[in-house]
C-alpha cells in the first residue's frame, strides 16, 4: 500500500521502499536512463516525454549533455532531478493514456533557473517555467515531494473498516450529500495539519448542488486521515460528499459516502435514483 502526504505545496510520498511501482500498464516503462535511475525516487516513466522524445535513447543523450555542464558548474544540487523530470516524467499505473504527463512545479523550475541560468549563460528552451503548473493548478513534482520512510512494524487498527455501517440506499440517502459522483483517483496529496487533496477524474455526475461539477479533472478536499474503503490511485469509486459553496470546493469527511465502483454499485445507484424519483413524485402530488 502506498501512503501519500503533502507539506505546504509539495507532494510527499510515504512508502516502504521508495516510490516504486510494479509495471502493470503498457503505457508505463521502466526508467533506463542511468543518471535518472540514480536520482529519481520513482521508477516508471512514459513516452513521448515532456520534450517530445519518443524513446529513452534520445532522452539519455540530452540528459548527459545538459547534466555534464550543470555538474561542472555545480549550480544546483537538484539540477539533474529537474532535467529528469522533463526527460523521464513520472508515470502512475492506472492513469489514462489521454492524461498529460505530470510536469515539474513552476516554483521548482524558477529556483533552478535562478541558480543555473547565469552560470550556464543560457536556459534550455523546453524549460518554460511560466508554462508549468502551480500547486493550485494541478499535480506537479519537485525533489521535496518525495520522502521515503519505513512502515511501522505494528498497526494499531489493521482493519480500519471494521464495524463500518454500510449505507442503505433508500430514498432518503441522496439527500444526505451535496454531490455524488463516479470518481477515478489519480493522486492523493496530504497537507500537514490541513487534511488531504484527492486528484481524480469524474466519469459521471449523479448529483450536484451549488458547486458545478464537470466531467474530467476534479479535486476533492478531505479533512480525514484515512477513508473506508481506502482510496487508491487508479481505482474508481462512488463518492458522496459535501461542499464549501463559498470557496467552490468539494469536500470529503468522515460522514461521506465511499464505495468501490462495480456492478453492485451501479445496481444500488439505479435503486437509489428510482427511490428518489418516487419521493419527488409524492411531494409534487401533495402540492
Amino acid at each position: 500500500m502506498h501512503f501519500v502526504r503533502v507539506f505546504s505545496l509539495t507532494l510527499v510520498v510515504l512508502v516502504t521502499d521508495g516510490f516504486r511501482f510494479h509495471l502493470d500498464s503498457q503505457k508505463c516503462e521502466e526508467i533506463t536512463i542511468p543518471l535518472c535511475r540514480r536520482v529519481l525516487p520513482y521508477n516508471l516513466t512514459r513516452f513521448p516525454n515532456l520534450v517530445g522524445d519518443r524513446n529513452q535513447v534520445f532522452a539519455n543523450r540530452s540528459v548527459q549533455q545538459y547534466s555534464q555542464r550543470m555538474h561542472e558548474l555545480n549550480c544546483s544540487r537538484h539540477a539533474v532531478f529537474f532535467l529528469c523530470s522533463f526527460y523521464a516524467p513520472i508515470c502512475l499505473p492506472g492513469i489514462d493514456e489521454s492524461e498529460e504527463n505530470i510536469k515539474p512545479c513552476r516554483s521548482f523550475c524558477e529556483q533552478v533557473r535562478r541558480d543555473c541560468a547565469g552560470s550556464l549563460g543560457y536556459w534550455p528552451r523546453f524549460a518554460k517555467c511560466e508554462e508549468l503548473p502551480n500547486f493550485s493548478d494541478g499535480v506537479c513534482v519537485q525533489p521535496e515531494s518525495f520522502e521515503v520512510v519505513q512502515r511501522p512494524t505494528s498497526v494499531i487498527n489493521p482493519e480500519p473498516c471494521q464495524g463500518r455501517t454500510h449505507i442503505n440506499y433508500d430514498s432518503s440517502t441522496i439527500d444526505r450529500y451535496d454531490y455524488v459522483i463516479k470518481f477515478k483517483v489519480i493522486l492523493i496529496e496530504r497537507r500537514q495539519n490541513k487534511g488531504s487533496i484527492i486528484h481524480g477524474k469524474v466519469g459521471r455526475v449523479i448529483k450536484q448542488n451549488n458547486v458545478t461539477i464537470h466531467k474530467g479533472r476534479v479535486k476533492i478536499w478531505s479533512n480525514t486521515e484515512s477513508t473506508c474503503p481506502s482510496l487508491r490511485t487508479g481505482n474508481i469509486f462512488l463518492i458522496g460528499g459535501y461542499e464549501n459553496a463559498l470557496r467552490r470546493k468539494l469536500l470529503l469527511t468522515s460522514k461521506s459516502l465511499i464505495e468501490s465502483w462495480n456492478e453492485e454499485t451501479m445496481r444500488k445507484i439505479r435503486k437509489w435514483q428510482k427511490g428518489d424519483r418516487n419521493v419527488l413524485t409524492k411531494i409534487q402530488g401533495r402540492r
